[in-house]
């Protein structure tokens, strides 16, 4: 069972997740929060921790385990248009209007390292993480493409997008083994390889493309203004285009043979990815205008009170319902007391439990009582 979460313009960030009911599956909400004052722009997820940014110029850290707002960094001066945890989970990157690209450890959410002109001053539109987590990619209003040594902690290289034909670059994102990464401008999907150093083909769309999202090293989905989505086969140049919303496409995430896509209009559908097909699954409309999406991965903490039934089933102890629910009650009593007392002689008798607690009161009031005399 996947968690997809999505962030609005309105300032909400919504959980939902594939739950079956009445021989079909649903998009049903898991929760909803609100820490936003403003539209959220991006969001990342890593282990049990949830970044969203936002045009209120805050990066706020929400613990999926309790549902609850973990901390808030306020460490940008501008819109926060990017966020992006390493693979690893130690460390966020979050790149903002005000030019900086800022590096915050994960443990104690402290300021490790900070780029205040990394585009040249300019807006810092996207950064993405290499999934080996030794480098990182970014492009801003500067029309050029910086890539970042996660390593030694300094900026690498830089690419300029213009000479290479590239204008108004929007989104970069890379394939999963890390050697290609898609860069979208204008009405192109540009494909670079990092083995070459360069571009290896450029994708010319009918329409312009708003997000992309890799299935494999060889193939990608590509989302439209016009509300379809292609699948290219970079090897193969081969497309195939599924008629998906009647609106623009806004973002999309693949996992585990599944393809989470939403709407500007706020419709959100889970698909079926085949060889050559694309299945819907279900679809929702979460009344909201959805700016980005993410999952997470950590299934364990998506439903803790089903989870827990679950185990009580699959245990077996009894066949009726009554049986199981008295059996969880007498374990639910008798820990408790093992961990409290640690002579293992208390269990034998209520007894003894009585006969040792009054000399405990007595030595207490002998202990008043010299007090008492002390002070006479």
């Amino acid at each position: 069972m996947d968690e997809i979460v999505v962030g609005t313009y309105e300032g909400f960030l919504l959980g939902y997740s594939l739950q079956p009911e009445d021989d079909r599956t649903i998009l049903k909400q898991t929760f909803a929060t609100s820490s936003h004052t403003a539209a959220v722009r991006c969001l990342s997820i890593a282990g049990k921790f949830l970044a969203s940014g936002g045009t209120d110029d805050k990066v706020v850290i929400i613990d999926l385990k309790t549902r609850k707002e973990h901390t808030v960094l306020m460490n940008h001066d501008g819109t926060v248009n990017t966020v992006a945890f390493t693979n690893g989970g130690t460390h966020l990157l979050t790149g903002s209007d005000d030019g900086s690209v800022i590096v915050t450890r994960t443990g104690n959410w402290q300021i490790e390292k900070i780029w205040k002109k990394a585009h040249g001053g300019q807006p810092v539109t996207t950064i993405v993480v290499h999934p080996s987590d030794k480098l990182a990619l970014s492009i801003g209003g500067d029309k050029t493409l910086r890539t970042w040594n996660l390593i030694k902690g300094r900026p690498a290289f830089t690419i300029n997008l213009g000479s290479k034909g590239v204008g108004l670059p929007t989104e970069i994102k890379f394939s999963p083994s890390g050697d290609r990464f898609s860069l979208i401008s204008l009405q192109n999907v540009d494909v670079w390889t990092i083995s070459k150093a360069g571009l290896e083909k450029r994708l010319t769309c009918n329409s312009k493309p708003s997000t992309t999202q890799w299935t494999n090293d060889d193939e990608l989905f590509v989302g439209l203004e016009n509300g379809n989505i292609i699948k290219f086969t970079i090897s193969k140049t081969k497309a195939q285009t599924y008629q998906a919303y009647k609106q623009r496409v806004k973002c999309m995430h693949y996992e585990n043979s599944n393809l989470y896509s939403a709407s500007s209009n706020g419709v959100l559908k889970a698909w079926h990815v085949d060889d050559d097909n694309l299945q819907e699954i279900c679809s929702t409309n979460i009344s909201c205008r959805v700016t980005c999406i993410a999952l997470n991965r950590q299934r364990h903490l998506i439903k803790k009170e089903e989870n827990g039934e679950d185990d009580g089933k699959a245990s077996g102890l009894s066949d009726n319902e009554d049986k199981s629910n008295e059996s969880d009650d007498s374990e639910i009593v008798e820990r408790p007391p093992a961990k409290r007392q640690p002579g293992a002689f208390v269990k034998i008798s209520y007894d003894e439990n009585n006969i040792e607690s009054p000399p405990a009161k007595k030595t207490k009031r002998k202990k008043k009582n010299k007090k008492k005399n002390k002070t006479e």
